[in-house]
């Protein structure tokens, strides 16, 4: 048996989480686009800085993933960076998400059902891997 440490393999950078909540104050239903690093830092929570823009007419989603940026507190913490943008839910059909990072994409799709479920299409071999 031996002793050397096996580190994991992760293909991808990125862990785009899509989910939907309820909005406390205005009770409005959300869709929740979270973003967080595979990599883990052992100082601070940082925050990753994103665009996010919807065309609803057009039934896209594009989600623009820029650098790492140190949090307003300076409370030390572990962890993947992490950010996140919402949204009112978008009426029920399916949207074309597009995640982008420099000259890196990820061409996916989620649809939303009348009742608010949401459900992701997930792309092979990518920086990014999508979770519902």
């Amino acid at each position: 048996m031996s002793d050397e440490r096996i580190e994991p393999s992760i293909n991808h950078e990125y862990i785009v989480e899509v989910a939907t909540e309820i909005d406390a104050e205005t009770r409005d239903q959300m869709l929740v686009l979270r973003v967080t690093t595979t990599r883990e830092f052992t100082s601070f929570a940082y925050d990753i800085s994103l665009q996010l823009s919807v065309n609803e007419s057009e039934k896209q989603i594009h989600l623009e993933i820029g650098g790492l940026s140190i949090p307003s507190v300076m409370m030390p913490s572990t962890g993947g960076a992490v950010s996140e943008r919402k949204i009112k839910l978008l009426p029920a059909g399916t949207y074309q998400l597009t995640v982008a990072k420099k000259s890196r994409t990820l061409e996916s799709s989620i649809t939303i059902a009348k009742n608010g479920t949401v459900t992701a299409k997930q792309a092979a071999n990518a920086f990014a891997v999508i979770q519902i």
